[in-house]
């Protein structure tokens, strides 16, 4: 049952689960960097890059997972619990291909793809071979944590997700500190991570006592989860590119130190974006509940309100980066970098909040169960958006990656915006099963 004012409990649990961190994260990284040395420091923070994308192997499934275990519930049905063995089966067998693959590939990571100086070339690709054995419990953490999410435990998703992210700081910093070598600092890492991953399916055990978790991998039973997660995983492929490919832009139009002045600002005003994530975050799991039940109007009034609450929230902060964002700089990174990005940290500050309310028709267009919709979005837009970055930062450096940016994220808040307006008003429990079996040929 979702509970009036679950929806704002579970935001404000999932902006403390992605807040702590970040703070833990600003006090250890001076640490772990001393400690390590700026090299063996920038191959563990490439380690990680790595881990970070290698989530492609989920294949969307997570996602997938939290909309049909929230819809299953909402509808009491009792093949819930297939479903979810299914689902966690399949993301352990899609993990391990994934390991697989990054075991065999560690050595043409470490000689090919970054530049690693050779006293470092065996201890990269031990490094890379460890982190392989992380992808299946990372990979399963999803689905773990979507069903917790979609049970409407968020106290127990955020409170088992803090110490394991908290660990991701504070092992390499106490290690580091010890003299431990980087191979070893990874490896209590793993251990780490599948430590929470164990908890994680302890406590779906005792969320759901009453499932029997016999694996359903019937393909009739599964498409479903694979057809909506495939249309995740094209955005989760492209968005990445349209995210990043400013900076490939900047070094290869401008230089290096252009990429340096950019993304100190790019990062930090992307920092607000926890606060439209958390919010949709704990919307998702409960829009999918809605649907399930047909409630219509609810599924209406919450996303007029999540608009309302997302551009509030954001209002204050984006002024003060409009006014004292220069200022900012300055105080956090120095006058250098405070000279250059003073008028690209305002563009962006525009930037993001034009985003942040584009994430709510994003998470209701993937609640509602059009994924498709947003995929083929994002496609385009990388089309659009690689002649226009192309020119504007040709013509004005810096500033023109922040103004393609933020022309890319105005037209797709734009084109999310009229893409959900219709699904919102008209959809029906019998189209969004439909809409969901065969996104491909959706209106």
């Amino acid at each position: 049952m979702i509970r009036r004012g679950s929806i704002a409990r579970n935001s404000a649990l999932n902006l403390v689960g992605f807040t702590i961190p970040i703070l833990v994260g600003l006090v250890t990284v001076p640490i772990i960097t001393h400690a390590l040395g700026v090299a063996r420091f920038g191959l563990l923070s490439l380690a990680f890059a790595v881990l970070e994308y290698s989530s492609l192997f989920d294949l969307g499934l997570g996602a997938a997972t939290t909309r049909q275990v929230s819809a299953s519930l909402a509808r009491r049905d009792p093949d819930v619990a297939p479903l979810i063995a299914g689902s966690i089966l399949s993301q352990a067998l899609l993990g391990a291909v994934g390991s697989v693959v990054l075991v065999v590939v560690a050595p043409l990571i470490a000689d090919h793809i970054f530049v690693i100086p050779p006293d470092l070339r065996n201890e990269a690709i031990a490094v890379f071979r460890i982190l392989a054995l992380m992808i299946p419990p990372t990979i399963v953490l999803l689905s773990l944590r979507g069903i917790l999410e979609a049970a409407q435990r968020f106290d127990l998703s955020n409170g088992l997700r803090v110490p394991g992210s908290i660990a991701t700081f504070l092992i390499p910093a106490v290690a580091a500190t010890a003299g431990k070598s980087l191979p070893t600092i990874v490896f209590y890492l793993l251990l780490a991570r599948i430590t929470i991953c164990i908890a994680m399916a302890i406590a779906v055990a005792r969320v759901l006592p009453s499932s029997s978790w016999r694996p359903k991998l019937e393909w009739a039973a599964l498409r479903p989860l694979f057809v909506f997660g495939g249309w995740i995983s094209v955005s989760n492929i492209v968005s990445p590119l349209l995210v990043y490919l400013d900076r490939f832009l900047l070094g290869a139009l401008v230089g290096v130190s252009a990429v340096g002045y950019y993304t100190a600002p790019f990062d930090g005003v992307m920092r607000l974006l926890i606060i439209p994530a958390s919010l949709m975050g704990a919307v998702y799991p409960t829009v999918s509940a809605m649907a399930a039940l047909n409630d219509h109007e609810r599924v209406a009034r919450v996303f007029s309100q999540a608009v309302r609450k997302t551009a509030l929230l954001l209002a204050i902060p984006v002024i003060v980066l409009l006014v004292a964002g220069p200022f900012l700089l300055k105080l956090w990174l120095g006058p250098e970098f405070a000279d250059q990005g003073r008028i690209a940290v305002r563009v962006l500050a525009l930037g993001v909040f034009v985003n942040a309310i584009a994430h709510v028709p994003s998470g209701f267009l993937t609640a509602l169960g059009r994924p498709d919709t947003i995929a083929k979005f994002h496609v385009a837009e990388l089309v659009i958006h690689l002649p226009i970055a192309w020119l504007l930062i040709v013509h004005f450096g810096i500033v023109g990656a922040a103004i393609a940016w933020t022309i890319r994220v105005t037209i797709d808040a734009g084109l999310l915006f009229y893409a959900s307006g219709g699904v919102v008003r008209h959809f029906t429990r019998r189209d969004l099963d439909t809409r969901l079996a065969t996104p491909a040929t959706a209106d």
